[in-house]
């Protein structure tokens, strides 16, 4: 579960850095924006289940 924690929040700040990026530098298409907004939120929904995960397995 700590891998999967670590990978996902690093594929979670990888995707917020590339929106960021498309909004101050210049837009990205509509696909790219659509694809970064699937992957951002199953990297927070795999996140979120490894975080409560590990405390449950911790209490």
């Amino acid at each position: 579960m700590k891998k999967l924690q670590v990978v996902s929040l690093l594929t979670l700040a990888s995707s917020v850095l590339l929106w960021t990026a498309g909004r101050a530098a210049s837009p990205l298409p509509d696909w790219a924006v659509r694809v970064n907004g699937v992957v951002m939120c199953a990297a927070m929904a795999a996140l979120v289940f490894s975080t409560v995960r590990l405390h449950l397995k911790n209490s």
